[in-house]
């Protein structure tokens, strides 16, 4: 991975190639992304958005033929990497992914609106299948799954642009400073204004009878984040090895639903008490 951002970091039309191959290649379109957001974090908004449209010709070529995901990603990484340069704020950064991921939602809805018909046409099949009749009918509505379905879509769009911008920013920190990225992400956590902010919603949300379920995921996602850089961060406080982080990680294919509940609440606690700051560094 560091020779792919020193070739993109040799010159424009190096970085143009990298941009150009991933875009055009399925499920590479994340490097390109991450070439992009280099470049902007790097040389400024102005070279990225040259690599920019370089990027987006493949992706559109993706976009006519019915996959907007390329072209969603590699756009919504470039805007967070200017965001992530002005500001060099990763909360700010991870707070405005969520009306980003939100203006996604609504693109994806319309331009994927006969596949997610389709996805919730089959998840309703399940649930007969596997309930009775008036049982079946009773567990999700069709709105209630196609709003569960679409906020599912955005949030892991979402996910992918942060992806692809801490693959930049751990790029950039690889090539010009040893250490840097780590030494941010194992400090990331939400201020509790923010925190309160997004308990806020969620409860004005259920309260004013909005579709909860079409932005819960999207609104749990900083929270997310957080709780897996305060496990990256305690491991490597505590000096704890990578066996812990693969156990991690393990836990989370197995247990996913449980362990994401568990990263948010601790995220939601670590806003208020600062959880790492009370760990004792391991002697």
């Amino acid at each position: 991975m560091r020779a792919l951002a020193e070739l993109v970091m040799r010159g424009r039309k190096h970085a143009a190639l990298v941009a150009v191959i991933a875009a055009l290649l399925p499920l590479l379109y994340w490097i390109s992304a991450a070439a992009v957001a280099l470049v902007t974090l790097r040389r400024g908004a102005g070279d990225g958005a040259g690599l920019l449209v370089w990027a987006l010709l493949p992706a559109g070529v993706w976009a006519y033929s019915g996959d907007p995901t390329p072209l969603v990603v590699i756009t919504g990484t470039y805007v967070l990497a200017i965001i992530l340069r002005e500001t060099v704020s990763w909360p700010r950064v991870l707070m405005l992914a969520l009306p980003l991921g939100a203006l996604m939602a609504l693109l994806l809805e319309t331009v994927l609106s006969g596949v997610i018909g389709q996805m919730v046409e089959m998840t309703r099949q399940l649930l007969a299948q596997s309930s009775t009749g008036a049982e079946a009918e009773t567990l999700l509505t069709e709105d209630a799954l196609h709003a569960i379905l679409v906020g599912g879509l955005s949030a892991v769009h979402t996910a992918m642009v942060l992806l692809s911008l801490i693959l930049a920013r751990a790029w950039q920190a690889g090539l010009y400073n040893p250490g840097g990225f780590a030494q941010e992400f194992y400090g990331l956590k939400l201020p509790p204004a923010y925190t309160a902010l997004l308990l806020a919603g969620l409860v004005l949300g259920a309260q004013l009878g909005l579709e909860i379920w079409r932005w819960l995921p999207l609104l749990l996602l900083p929270w997310i984040i957080c709780g897996i850089a305060l496990i990256h961060g305690s491991v490597a406080k505590r000096d704890l090895g990578r066996s812990w982080l693969v156990g991690f990680y393990l836990a989370v294919a197995f247990f996913g639903p449980y362990m994401i509940l568990l990263l948010v609440v601790a995220a939601v606690l670590d806003s208020f008490v600062d959880i790492r700051s009370r760990l004792p560094v391991k002697n």
